[in-house]
């Protein structure tokens, strides 16, 4: 039964650990997960402390190795404050930063690692929270910030529960805690609205081919990417896509047409797991923000989000979680351009080849070597863990970083077995000497590229068919 009132009670405290040291004019650095949900709870953390008339860095980054904890403990800062980061290896941030760091997340924390100066830990699986779908980091930091809460607050945990995919509910809609963050949202300040639609990118600003070519969210081979091909599918399908000589948006569409909508790419759709019904679901939007402004529509900034820390972009992605600016807007469509083209090329690459796929009986590897970008490697896993032939598998892709490392993200197939990745990926990084960090469900590692041959025999002793 998971215990609202002890998290509650806990994230206040550290929300006035935090208030103190911005009061004290200490120097704090945010240490954030460079994707949708860390870079929305560092928007939510870094308001808290410019409130308290306090200051801080932020910067957007992976698991940290020891090294990279040596540099940050030389930075001269009192106060580190990891967020979604860091729940696997908090003996070395003990170790490193002593008692000047706090650690905020949902992840799954290492064999005792939480017991490590427990007044610094907030972790959702301490209070029996489902951090795979109940729970992201930004809905724990939006309790953590209870005394400097504002109208966005809400709508800010809200995308980043939408970027860590956790819309699991009816009709793809939020649960658990972030469910609670709505109700509350709506009894307080009544900015977050719903309601259940097309879920293309930008669907009350874009023309509509436009609108599921921008589709990145859910990837559809064929039409994701090329406005062209959108274009000329919903043409066969005898669709209007004009009205008074201007292009139609999802709104401008009446149910039966967005009917018709959907079988026309219901053909896009062979060869993958993916049904029309994964193109429909809960919009969440915020109230006060213009119809028309690309920032109304949590779905849409949690991709941005996601697109700028994959590119290694965060900054851009800060701006936007902080407040629209209309001279965003060039940098927002650059970014989702770029990002689109990075996702297309990568799959292409990799299922063009057959020697970068290695197939098990539980498991397939795909080996992004030269073709995929480390930070990229969790959105390539998603959309290959959709095709139908990951169906009942854990699916792996494997890269290699700037850094010469080797980078390793998994997903699960649909109909696979049970596996816990967050777990196996632990295992894995104790006999790789890696750093790890994920969920049940999603999880990723980082080693030496010495240690792939002993990666290799742990996948093979941890991911066996299973009756």
């Amino acid at each position: 039964m998971p215990n609202f009132e002890g998290l509650a009670a806990k994230a206040n405290d550290l929300g006035n650990k935090i208030q103190a040291a911005s009061k004290s004019n200490q120097n704090i650095l945010i240490l954030c997960n460079y994707d949708a949900d860390g870079l929305a709870a560092a928007t939510l953390i870094s308001n808290h402390i410019v409130r308290n008339k306090g200051h801080c860095d932020v910067r957007a980054s992976v698991e940290p190795n020891v090294l990279e904890l040596e540099s940050i403990a030389k930075g001269g800062y009192d106060l580190v404050i990891f967020l979604d980061l860091g729940a696997g290896v908090l003996g070395n941030i003990e170790r490193a930063l002593g008692d000047r760091w706090i650690s905020i997340s949902h992840d799954e924390p290492s064999e005792g690692e939480n017991e490590r100066l427990p007044d610094s830990i907030l972790n959702s699986r301490d209070y029996e929270f489902d951090g795979a779908r109940e729970v992201c980091t930004s809905s724990i930091c939006y309790y953590v910030t209870e005394k400097t809460r504002d109208s966005r607050s809400g709508f800010l945990a809200t995308v980043g529960a939408l970027g860590d995919d956790q819309d699991v509910g009816p009709k793809r809609s939020l649960v658990g805690l972030n469910s609670k963050i709505l109700d509350e949202d709506a009894h307080s300040y009544k900015e977050i609205n719903s309601l259940v639609d097309l879920l293309f990118y930008g669907r009350e600003v874009l023309p509509i081919h436009e609108a599921l070519a921008s589709n990145a969210a859910v990837f559809i081979h064929g039409l994701t990417g090329n406005k062209d091909s959108c274009l000329a599918s919903l043409r066969s399908a005898g669709l209007e896509l004009k009205f008074k000589g201007r292009w139609k948006t999802v709104p401008d569409f009446v149910e039966d047409e967005k009917r018709g909508l959907l079988e026309a790419i219901v053909p896009h759709l062979a060869g993958t797991m993916l049904t029309a019904g994964d193109l429909v679901g809960t919009v969440y939007f915020l109230a006060s923000e213009d119809e028309y402004s690309l920032m109304r529509n949590a779905r849409d900034i949690a991709l941005l989000l996601n697109a700028a820390g994959r590119l290694n972009k965060p900054g851009i992605g800060l701006s936007l979680s902080l407040g629209w600016n209309s001279s965003l807007r060039s940098d927002a469509e650059q970014l989702l351009t770029d990002y689109r083209t990075d996702l297309v090329r990568s799959i292409q690459g990799i299922v063009s080849n057959a020697e970068r796929i290695y197939d098990r009986p539980a498991y397939s590897i795909f080996i992004g070597d030269g073709i995929v970008r480390d930070r990229m490697s969790g959105a390539v896993c998603e959309v290959l863990s959709n095709l139908n032939r990951s169906r009942g598998k854990v699916i792996l892709v494997r890269t290699t970083t700037q850094q010469g490392e080797v980078e390793v993200s998994a997903r699960l197939g649909k109909e696979s077995p049970e596996f816990d990745l967050g777990k196996i990926m632990r295992e894995i990084a104790g006999l790789t000497s890696g750093t790890w960090g994920g969920l049940p469900n999603r999880a990723a590692i980082r080693f030496s590229m010495s240690k792939l041959q002993e990666f290799q025999s742990a996948v093979d002793g941890l991911l066996k068919p299973q009756k």
